[in-house]
């Protein structure tokens, strides 16, 4: 139950900040910088011809010198379906966690929601709680968001600390 109150009650309409539509691949600014308690909410559809796709919360968007990445989340449709985060730090990609479980169907919408804690991100796709990712990199340094590969997005929006707290609140106390 508390899924799916969660979730209809988490939308890009509460958002800080809202993208439709964007051309892939985005690169992005996260207004103010990312802070535990927010949420990103990413709306799309995967395409029948999908590879895979990422997602990348980063510190700004240098590619000479590239920089870092505090969460690279890539849904990996060939081979053995899978779900790869990493990060990278001073240009070196750390230790590869890799998730033998693919949420996402090509062809098929889907809802990603990143929820930013102050130790972890915990990420959910279509109101299930998929994986948590420890932070390697400060989340208060995140202030850049893309996507790229095989994805279409039809609405990303970023909701703040505030309002993020309220509907958690009201889902948790909905479910007791």
């Amino acid at each position: 139950m508390l899924q799916s109150d969660t979730r209809s009650q988490i939308s890009v309409a509460n958002a800080k900040h809202t993208v439709l539509n964007p051309v892939i691949p985005y690169t992005g600014p996260i207004g103010g910088g990312l802070h535990p308690g927010e949420i990103i909410i990413i709306q799309g559809t995967v395409p029948p011809d999908a590879d895979r796709f990422q997602i990348d919360l980063s510190s700004g968007c240098s590619t000479k010198p590239r920089s870092d990445v505090a969460l690279h989340f890539s849904p990996r449709f060939r081979g053995s379906p899978c779900v790869v985060c990493n990060s990278l730090l001073q240009e070196e990609w750390g230790k590869e966690e890799t998730l033998q479980q693919l949420p996402y169907k090509r062809g098929a919408p889907f809802e990603t929601i990143i929820l930013v804690h102050q130790d972890v991100f915990k990420v959910a796709v279509n109101g299930v709680h998929l994986l948590e990712y420890k932070h390697r990199i400060p989340v208060n340094k995140v202030d850049t968001f893309s996507i790229s590969g095989k994805v279409r997005v039809h609405a990303m929006g970023y909701i703040p600390n505030s309002v993020s707290r309220f509907f958690l609140t009201f889902a948790t106390l909905k479910s007791k």
